[in-house]
């Protein structure tokens, strides 16, 4: 009788355990909306510049792109807590599983910022993993570094409808954005080459 008690004494934590990290996870402001900024990371006027244009594509598309920033991701990944969250949030129609979030966590004195977008299944044969975080390292953090979120978020729900809509494929677009985690290894290269020369001289 014990070990039953102590075994469902264990399952009740776990489940506690479960409730409390849903309870991480915000609810969407009201009234309803694709912009949710719980931080001021945007102003009023660039949350509704992009509110009209997210609504706007999600009226003639049926694709719904979501822009998130929250204060904490609580300790998870940047992938799953943008996978749970819009399942929580029900992102994109049901059946075609067609929502894309684009998640922000600002960078703070103690902590570093987030960057991520996630596509639902719907939409992962256009948006690809590379294509996604080639638009995050390309144009939203040059943009976040000197800040310009406004610009980095729009250069994004840009690039992301031209590929939604076949205007070009996530392959041309990676071609045309390559890595660029090649220029600080150059520069390194660059001032070694000098000091070894230098050193020699």
């Amino acid at each position: 009788m014990k070990k039953i008690i102590i075994v469902l004494s264990i399952i009740i934590g776990l489940f506690g355990i479960v409730a409390n990290a849903q309870d991480n996870f915000p609810e969407p402001m009201e009234p309803p909306r694709l912009v949710n900024d719980f931080t001021g990371f945007l102003n009023q006027n660039e949350q509704m510049n992009l509110e009209q244009k997210l609504r706007t594509y999600n009226n003639q598309t049926s694709t719904q792109i979501y822009i998130v920033v929250v204060e904490s991701l609580d300790g998870y990944d940047p992938n799953d807590y943008a996978v749970r969250l819009g399942e929580k949030w029900g992102m994109g129609q049901k059946g075609k599983d067609n929502g894309l979030l684009i998640l922000i966590k600002p960078k703070t004195a103690g902590s570093k910022g987030e960057v991520y977008i996630a596509p639902g299944y719907g939409l992962e044969a256009s948006v690809t993993d590379i294509a996604a975080k080639r638009i995050v390292s390309n144009g939203i953090i040059p943009h976040f570094k000197k800040g310009e979120n406004y610009k980095g978020l729009d250069l994004a729900v840009n690039t992301i409808i031209q590929i939604t809509q076949g205007e070009f494929t996530s392959e041309q677009f990676v071609s045309a954005n390559p890595e660029r985690k090649k220029t600080r290894g150059s520069r390194l290269f660059g001032i070694i080459s000098f000091l070894l020369f230098f050193i020699i001289m």
